[in-house]
């Protein structure tokens, strides 16, 4: 099987060639090929398909693609789910763009081979297809041929035949006409073919459309050919380009990190390190830089990029006019438009062995007119930032740079200092605790060392234990790129007052980074003034801004600002209001159907977040889990236990739904801990559900029993009623069913005398899902029966999905596995309308278990295999059964 891109996509069998029917399937076909033999996210393949058309059953209707795409590849093992995306298998010299890029690169070396690889090319690549991923694909395909075409005609007019080439020539310059490498090649054609005249009017011509189109003069090469043919003399064949070498000296005093010079020894296209302030980041660039430079005959080039610092960000189309330079471009004739900038840049490394490093980056959109169209350079990013963009759009490889290990730390602290070290390992080990381990401070700390021989590193230690003196003690003798106190005061000073007030409570909120209307509640200001502190702050590089409306600081920052702003326990009690209000609101959308949650802890900020529909709260408590547990963390520290527990317990529902279960035992053990009886108890009766979900049975059953004792004593009528639901439920699993029915008869009657329909349906759901694991499939289905018109009375839609899991789970083993489907089926559509991916692939497994023994293993496999891939991304238990299954079915 054969892949073909360049031109209208196709697959080329012996039987002829052939393509995908619909247009979705061409396009996720091409996607997938753009990254064969790498997983492609699901993310990146629904913009790809539907882009801002994409709805919440995106996901499910890309599973049914890949269904089909499967189905004409001719097997499942050309296409799979791995590592977080889709796979596609691809062949060595099964895809025509990657023959085509091998053979253009050796052309470099053997012009001779240029014909070859253009004779693969039918057209566009991708024609018809409009989506941005392959026309960036498609663009940079076709800048490869022109480079290729202008490396076979230079061979062409090398070797004499320059009468043969004058007519492609002047097609190609006609076609291209902004590309001056074309037209020199198509001048000197026709100069060494005895026609000047024409020479010279192709060279004015050339002038003419540069000048009215971009408003810029020819550059050096067409200049020198005017001159030339004016003065009727040879003109000069083109030199050859500069080998540049940009790179920074090294630090001294560069230790460990050998694990990541390896990985960056791999040569990744394009390699983004990552980490936090101070981690050395630069150092690793440059340490692999330096030692790899033979591997880059073409040169090495370097741009800071100032993307955190004192420092405006360097602008890409500046940094592309130095790197033009640097490889030979005129730089009087360079185009002010910066995407003209990066194509001739493009052009320029075409085919060349470079290396490329941008240090301190700050977003992807800074670095991505900066990358190479050719496989032969090396791009090495550093950044605070992750660089997502890079990574899922660009296929950067992320190398995430931890802080130095505590040995490391000692040889680096060693190296800079001499053996003082060694005189005082107890103190030294303390000095490394204190720098965080950070390269950066290690430095700064050393300098200090030197600096002072007579004193004692203990002595320094003790300096640096008082946190108010840290940072002032950490700074370089006011060395604006090393004084970190300093930088960061020298920027506070100059903010206007509420933007220098919003920067100091900002060290006060709870989590990492944060959007504007809990910065209002931080503040207790409206929305405009809040938006207006942050862009203050945001231009002042103060804070770290993101396309999504998101405001962040990095350590060093935060704590500054948390200096600055000292005990605020009003602030305080504000944003954890805010958290607490919000994430009650969210779970009353996620969840109409539960029992109202208190609202007395803090009074309610008047800016809450608006959710209209499920999806949209379900998406704030995703965008802001990290803050919601830190914001658990930050309740307990701050003395407001009542804020702890009432926030974890708020968050119970959306932990259960998307299966959360490190900050769902992480919220409610760390509420647990000061937590006063009643919110025990609901802390228990969460964590009792936790464990069970995780298959720990006999602590979810402990969990629960001291749970129940706390209620009654509280008084909590309706939340006991739910904690003996969920105790019968653990007793279930754990398959005591004795214990487990009682718990759930007495759940039930608690609901009925309380009035509550939708605990009186669970119950019911349970008692009878007991009486048929024990075989009494009559008295079962009773149960069952009546649970569903409590259901339908109650109009609980949610709540009719169990129960039609259960009766699904009851026909199949009563031996009527046609009914079986038939409720496993209703029960996942209304799991897919209420967008819940894991219990969708919980119905899956069963559907795939039961067609199985009706001997349909072509619809199961479908069915497990999509279950595994949920199961398998949320580390569920139940993927082992599903492994096992498919695994007998072959």
């Amino acid at each position: 099987m054969e892949f073909e891109v360049l031109g209208p996509l196709r697959i080329r069998r012996p039987g002829g060639p052939s393509a995908p029917a619909g247009r979705l399937q061409r396009i996720l076909l091409a996607v997938l090929l753009t990254r064969a033999n790498r997983p492609v996210t699901v993310d990146l393949l629904g913009d790809a398909l539907w882009g801002e058309h994409a709805d919440r059953r995106a996901a499910q209707k890309l599973q049914l693609h890949v269904h089909r795409l499967r189905g004409l590849l001719g097997g499942p093992d050309r296409l799979r789910f791995d590592g977080g995306g889709y796979l596609l298998r691809v062949l060595p010299g099964e895809l025509d763009a990657e023959r085509f890029e091998s053979l253009a690169e050796e052309a470099e070396e053997a012009p001779i081979l240029a014909r070859k690889a253009l004779d693969l090319w039918r057209g566009t690549p991708f024609d018809g297809l409009d989506v941005p991923l392959l026309t960036d694909e498609a663009r940079r395909l076709s800048e490869i041929r022109l480079h290729l075409l202008e490396t076979l005609f230079d061979a062409e007019l090398t070797a004499g035949r320059h009468l043969v080439i004058v007519g492609e020539l002047r097609v190609l310059a006609g076609t291209h006409p902004l590309r001056e490498r074309l037209h020199a090649l198509l001048v000197r054609a026709l100069y060494r073919s005895g026609r000047q005249a024409d020479a010279l009017a192709a060279c004015r011509e050339a002038r003419r459309v540069l000048r009215t189109e971009l408003g810029l003069e020819p550059g050096a090469e067409l200049r020198e050919l005017e001159q030339a043919i004016l003065e009727g003399r040879e003109a000069e064949p083109v030199g050859a380009a500069p080998v540049p070498a940009q790179l920074p000296a090294q630090a001294r005093g560069f230790t460990a990190r050998e694990e990541e010079l390896a990985e960056l020894d791999e040569l990744a296209p394009v390699s983004v390190i990552t980490g936090t302030a101070g981690a050395g980041k630069t150092a690793l660039a440059l340490r692999w830089a330096h030692r790899s430079r033979e591997r880059f005959p073409d040169g090495q080039l370097y741009a800071e990029l100032h993307g955190y610092g004192p420092d405006r960000p360097a602008d890409p189309a500046d940094v592309l006019a130095g790197f033009l330079r640097a490889l030979g471009a005129d730089g009087a004739a360079l185009s002010p438009v910066l995407a003209e900038r990066a194509a001739k840049f493009r052009t320029l490394v075409a085919g060349r062995r470079l290396l490329i490093v941008l240090d301190n980056a700050r977003t992807a959109e800074q670095v991505r007119p900066l990358l190479p169209g050719s496989g032969a350079c090396v791009v090495l990013v550093t950044s605070r930032d992750t660089l997502t963009g890079l990574v899922a759009l660009d296929g950067a490889r992320r190398l995430a740079l931890d802080r130095l290990p505590a040995a490391a730390s000692l040889t680096l602290l060693r190296e800079l200092t001499g053996d003082r070290v060694d005189a005082e390992p107890a103190a030294a080990a303390e000095l490394i605790d204190l720098c965080a381990r950070l390269p950066l401070a290690l430095r700064i700390a050393a300098e200090s060392i030197r600096d002072r021989p007579a004193r004692s590193i203990e002595a320094l230690v003790e300096e640096l234990a008082d946190e108010r003196a840290r940072l002032d003690l950490l700074d370089a003798d006011g060395d604006p790129r090393a004084a970190v106190r300093s930088a960061f005061s020298w920027s506070f000073h100059h903010l206007p007052p509420d933007a220098a007030r919003v920067f100091r409570l900002l060290g006060l909120h709870p989590g990492h980074d944060t959007g504007e209307q809990a910065v209002a509640a931080l503040a207790d200001t409206d929305l405009r003034t809040a938006r207006l502190a942050l862009g203050q702050l945001r231009r002042a590089n103060l804070v770290e801004s993101s396309t999504d409306g998101r405001y962040a600081m990095h350590d060093l920052l935060r704590a500054y600002a948390g200096e600055s702003a000292g005990a605020d326990d009003e602030a305080s009690r504000r944003i954890l209001g805010w958290y607490l209000h919000s994430a009650i609101h969210a779970r009353a959308v996620l969840d109409p159907y539960a029992r109202p949650m208190w609202t007395d802890a803090v009074p309610a900020p008047s800016n809450l977040p608006v959710f209209e529909h499920r999806d949209a709260a379900l998406a704030w408590f995703e965008l802001e889990r990290p803050n919601l547990g830190a914001a658990v963390r930050d309740a307990v520290a701050r003395g407001y236990p009542t804020v702890a527990w009432q926030l974890a317990s708020a968050l119970l529902i959306y932990f259960f739904s998307c299966r959360r279960w490190d900050d769902w035992l992480g919220t409610h053990l760390t509420a647990l801990a000061v937590a006063d009886p009643p919110g025990r108890a609901h802390m228990l009766n969460g964590l009792g559900v936790a464990y069970d979900d995780l298959h720990d049975y006999e602590r979810a059953i402990g969990c629960h029993v001291e749970a129940a004792r706390l209620f009654e004593q509280a008084g909590e009528g309706l939340a006991a009623a739910w904690n003996q639901n969920n105790l019968g439920v653990a007793y279930d699993n754990a398959k005591r069913f004795t214990e487990a029915a009682a718990s759930y008869q007495d759940g039930l009657r608690r609901f009925r005398e309380l009035g509550d329909p939708r605990g009186e349906g669970y119950c019911l759901n349970n008692l009878g899902d007991v009486l048929r694991q024990l075989g009494s499939f009559a008295e079962a289905e009773a149960y069952l029966r009546e649970a569903m018109s409590v259901h339908r009375r109650a109009a609980d839609i949610p709540a009719r999905r169990f129960t039609l899991c259960t009766l699904g789970d009851l026909h199949r083993d009563a031996g009527t596995p046609e009914r079986a489907l038939e409720a496993y089926r209703e029960a996942l559509e209304i799991s897919r309308s209420l967008g819940e991916d894991w219990r969708v692939a919980r119905f899956q497994a069963r559907l795939g278990s039961v067609l199985h023994t009706l001997g349909r293993d072509g619809e199961a496999r479908e069915y497990l295999r999509e279950a595994l891939e949920v199961f398998t991304r949320n580390a569920d238990p139940e993927a082992v059964e599903v492994r096992r299954l498919l695994a007998k079915i072959g």
